[in-house]
């Protein structure tokens, strides 16, 4: 079989497995690969699924036969010539390197390498002292330069090529041609050899049952332990929602090695270039192989994605503390990767860039809990219900190499990131923060982050028409020791200021109260017009992430939409918080218009696509009951987002379980009273008060009566407080 057939063959078959495999594989940076390169990719080696889907992504991307160096195990029966057929060359084929430098002169195709020369199973690549050093054979030895020297050797013949290119005999040239079975001389400068770096980053990594394991069970009744680990893992990582992320680095020109003062005499043109082309010079570049190695390792690590269980796994082996909470870890690992996006780093799991702000937000988070539960099952952490115990007797990293990634499969998570000592030390650095300065340090991002957002989309946004900024600024009351913390959230079209009065009155019954400013709210309607309602609950978000720096015992609450958002937020944090209680909250508008908001948001959406904008009804015009802090406009496309936002909640409200209290206006203008009735019989909470108030308008927490629903909501607040003394909470 030729090698294009079986690229082709290859190409149909892997196409069809990667649609029975749930992993996602992602190639990024192929934009620095260019024509003129003869390349040899150097990638890091952890599966033996690397020799097959490698060759076979970078064909697909970029169209070329990419050929390989593959163990010499793998060439066993009709596996071993389809691999030939393939390109593929034994690492113990004594005509290798011979073979491999032709192609680089010829420029045919690209090469994949391994340079650390064997799968590093316990991704333990560097010592101590920052070294590089793989495991075999029971000792710990540098990776191989043999990539190295061969793209050296390849352009140390290129060189001597255009010497006698060049020379007025061009003696000998045409016997080097018919060697190197090169066309014409032109081929090979028109050539240059590079080096470029690969990672391949598996996340998550598991391993467990799978259904490739089950298949071998079938065919084999013999599975040995080495076979039964590769399958665990390496099955897992196909069979299951893995991100299998392969960077590829900057082009490492390998010339630039051989320009050197010492390399000058040899690669000078002379009487004697053919003799040097017949001789081989591997030996004279010990150690210009051992610096481009060095320079590779370094990239091939460097281009590491940092996920989730990274910054998890290295957090608890630099964990002194003996116990954390859920929360303390949450915490940690968000300022960890605060701090490490802060740094630039060249490469960050796009899971984690978007939502490790979540982890802090204590939504429900897969990806933490499965972590979690690797540990334990390890026996690396204990859980009771105050919280994790890390086991220090624990003795790590002395497994059979061969068994680690079953036994240990945290440490060897922790080992892949080794290389990159800056993240690695700000993860320690934070792994060892005391419980008070880790809280105060997110405190003063988020109270930072909320206040700049402010000042940013009022500047942006300002209008004749604005209330002045006192009005739209979150803000925060706290006392020095609260009974506990409430995140308080303002309606639609209003601002913080509209629940200052129901703050002061909580701070001075002794609770810190952060009131929060939904986005888009505060400015003008055009900015409300342009705002999703998930901006609003991320709005709440950064204000739980305040209360929580204050203290663990937390209670939303809200009014209008605000309760609303806090119910929500009550559903998708579970025990995180204590209680939650809603003030006039909507499930059901009165005004008939708002029932058509979301068809006619979509219909202005369409008249700004197609050219027809400004012929849409875009606002509608309404007297707000307190004109100084609500606006007079109501954007239509962010009545439609209120309307997702309260669909949100009604799908949400059989997992809210925390005790929550509804208030609500008999009589209120624009909600429904109908609502309150369906949120208290909706909750899944064995704990819900209701109370209603005979009140004409809609906003009850301002004006002259407002203090009795204070009142109302201080005694449910103080109520919880006597039930968790007593136990019954």
């Amino acid at each position: 079989m030729s090698s294009a057939l079986a690229f082709k063959s290859t190409k149909w078959a892997l196409d069809l497995a990667t649609r029975l495999i749930k992993a996602d594989i992602r190639l990024h940076r192929l934009a620095d690969l260019t024509p003129e390169m003869s390349i040899l990719f150097v990638v890091n080696h952890f599966t033996r699924l690397e020799t097959i889907f490698l060759p076979y992504e970078l064909h697909k991307a970029t169209g070329l036969e990419v050929w390989s160096l593959a163990d010499e195990g793998l060439f066993v029966g009709k596996v071993g010539a389809y691999m030939r057929a393939m390109g593929t060359v034994s690492t113990k084929d004594p005509d290798r390197d011979k073979i491999i430098v032709r192609s680089l002169l010829r420029g045919d195709h690209p090469w994949i390498i391994f340079p650390e020369g064997l799968m590093v199973k316990d991704k333990k690549v560097v010592d101590p002292a920052g070294a590089f050093r793989i495991f075999h054979r029971g000792i710990r030895r540098p990776p191989h330069t043999g990539a190295a020297s061969l793209a050296l050797r390849a352009e140390f013949y290129r060189h001597k090529l255009g010497c006698l290119a060049h020379a007025p005999s061009q003696a000998g040239l045409e016997e080097v041609l018919k060697r190197f079975d090169l066309s014409s001389f032109e081929q090979a400068l028109s050539k240059r050899t590079v080096i470029v770096p690969v990672n391949v980053t598996y996340f998550p990594m598991r391993a467990g049952e799978n259904p490739f394991v089950r298949l071998a069970r079938a065919w084999s009744s013999g599975l040995g332990p080495r076979a039964l680990e590769e399958l665990s893992l390496e099955g897992t990582l196909l069979s299951a929602d893995t991100d299998i992320d392969i960077t590829l680095g900057e082009p490492i020109d390998a010339r630039k090695y051989l320009e050197t003062p010492e390399y000058a005499e040899l690669m000078a043109c002379g009487p004697g270039d053919l003799a040097a082309l017949e001789e081989n010079p591997r030996s004279a570049f010990n150690d210009a192989a051992r610096q481009l190695m060095l320079h590779h390792m370094s990239e091939i690590y460097r281009l590491t994605t940092l996920n989730y269980d990274h910054i998890f796994a290295t957090l608890i082996r630099h964990q002194r503390a003996r116990r954390f909470t859920e929360r303390q870890y949450r915490n940690r690992i968000f300022l960890s990767t605060h701090r490490i996006l802060a740094m630039n780093p060249p490469r960050v799991h796009s899971l984690l860039a978007r939502t490790y702000r979540d982890i802090l937000y204590e939504d429900y988070s897969p990806k933490f809990h499965s972590f979690v539960d690797l540990c334990v099952r390890e026996g690396l952490l204990r859980r009771d219900h105050k919280g994790y115990t890390k086991n220090f007797g624990l003795v790590r990293g002395k497994a059979d190499f061969h068994a680690v990634r079953m036994t240990e499969l945290t440490e060897v998570i922790a080992n892949e990131i080794e290389p990159l000592p800056r993240v690695v030390g700000t993860i320690a650095e934070v792994a060892r923060i005391h419980p008070r300065s880790l809280s105060e340090q997110i405190r003063e991002i988020f109270l930072e982050e909320d206040c700049r957002l402010f000042e940013e989309d009022y500047a942006r946004h300002r209008t004749l028409q604005s209330p002045p900024p006192k009005v739209g600024r979150p803000f925060l009351l706290s006392p020095k020791r609260p009974r506990a913390g409430v995140v308080l959230v303002h309606g639609y079209l209003s601002a913080p200021q509209e629940v200052r009065a129901l703050a002061e009155y909580l701070f001075r019954g002794g609770y810190a109260v952060y009131g929060v400013r939904l986005r888009g709210h505060g400015t003008s309607p055009e900015d409300l017009a342009r705002t999703p309602w998930e901006e609003w609950y991320e709005s709440l978000n950064r204000g739980y992430a305040v209360i929580k720096s204050l203290t663990d015992r937390i209670i939303v609450g809200g009014f209008s939409t605000g309760g609303g958002l806090a119910l929500l937020a009550s559903a998708r944090k579970g025990n995180k918080v204590q209680a939650a209680f809603a003030i006039n909250t909507p499930l059901h508008l009165k005004s008939a218009a708002s029932r058509f908001a979301s068809p006619v948001a979509t219909f202005n959406w369409l008249l700004e696509r197609f050219g027809g904008g400004g012929l849409g009804w875009d606002f509608i015009s309404h007297t707000p009951e307190n004109p100084r802090v609500n606006y007079d406009r109501i954007p239509v496309s962010g009545v439609a987002e209120l309307g997702k936002a309260m669909e949100m909640l009604e799908r949400s409200l059989p997992d809210i379980r925390v005790p929550i209290l509804v208030v609500q206006g008999t009589e209120d203008p624009i909600v429904d009273p109908e609502s309150a009735y369906r949120i208290v019989r909706g909750v899944g909470s064995s704990h819900r008060e209701a109370a209603f108030f005979a009140r004409t308008t809609h906003g009850i927490i301002n004006g002259p009566e407002s203090e009795e629903i204070f009142a109302r909501v201080l005694s449910f607040l103080r109520a919880l407080g006597a039930r968790r003394s007593s136990g019954d909470a």
